[in-house]
């Protein structure tokens, strides 16, 4: 969890359900769920699961399953996944390719210099 007030630059590697409602740029990599609040921001790439997305968001986001877009979600970049829900209300100006499977999502860099495992 990364709480509203919290600013990260760099790799984020999780394993579970990771929430964000503070900033994050750069690259996030999990095996299951992102979950980005109404007050979370995230800037770089997003290599997942799942997620959901309820902030602004701004890059490219990958997920393996699925990709849900809250009706507050603000979103900017390109979209690769199997399944994509919209809400009412929720803004997506991009690109998105409907894959049956994403590469996996999983595959940990060999430059591990910026990583932090949450």
């Amino acid at each position: 969890f990364l709480g509203m007030g919290t600013e990260f630059k760099g790799k984020i590697i999780f394993q579970g359900t990771l929430r964000i409602d503070g900033i994050v740029e750069g690259e996030i990599d999990g095996n299951d769920t992102l979950m980005l609040g109404e007050n979370g921001i995230v800037k770089g790439v997003c290599k997942v699961a799942k997620a959901v997305i309820s902030g602004k968001f701004r890059g490219e986001l990958f997920a393996n399953e699925k990709i849900i877009l809250k009706n507050n979600a603000d979103v900017e970049g390109k979209i690769v996944t199997p399944s994509l829900i919209i809400e009412e209300g929720a803004y997506f100006n991009g690109t998105c390719k409907m894959a049956e499977m994403v590469k996996n999502v999983t595959e940990q860099s060999e430059d591990m210099d910026e990583v932090v495992k949450v």
